[in-house]
């Protein structure tokens, strides 16, 4: 697949998961849109090759007015974890710079996103043979949401792709 084409791809599902569209092509891609945010959660390449390595890409848009929390905070930040997978092994999640947020009531200053924001992951694939494939990863976004009068209830979000194994 070329990039244009994974490009345009990434939007369509973006812009699926803004108006409810929960799933397209799971295998690569998951999208959801929760009363908080949106977000699409895609992995690339579309087939795992032994030896090789995984790009996962979350894409992730608060709703307006809504904020999410970042590392660094005494708050539940947002996190891609993946389940443990004896042929996989994760990089630690790559965030972007957060910004600011001051709750006044509590004068209190804390790292957040409110804007559009993305998280990369690196995953290096063992000797998983095609015979035990397809190869199903596991795992979780979770957050903790909040606009300015209220928080939210901390969420996690599943997320589940089977990729074919390359012969």
């Amino acid at each position: 697949m070329t990039s244009v084409s994974r490009t345009l791809r990434v939007a369509l599902v973006c812009a699926l998961a803004v108006v409810g569209v929960t799933s397209v092509d799971a295998d690569v891609i998951v999208a959801r849109n929760t009363p908080h945010l949106s977000f699409t959660a895609a992995l690339s390449p579309d087939v795992a090759t032994p030896g090789g390595r995984l790009s996962l890409v979350v894409n992730v848009i608060p709703k307006k007015r809504v904020h999410v929390y970042a590392p660094g905070t005494k708050y539940r930040a947002v996190t891609v974890r993946l389940d443990k997978h004896a042929f996989l092994k994760m990089s630690p999640t790559v965030y972007p710079k957060p910004s600011f947020y001051v709750f006044k009531p509590l004068k209190e200053q804390v790292l957040v996103y409110s804007d559009p924001f993305k998280l990369t992951m690196t995953i290096a694939v063992g000797a998983v043979t095609p015979r035990k494939g397809p190869l199903k990863i596991t795992g979780t976004l979770s957050y903790q949401a909040c606009d300015d009068r209220v928080c939210y209830l901390p969420e996690s979000v599943p997320l589940e792709w089977n990729l074919p194994v390359a012969r």
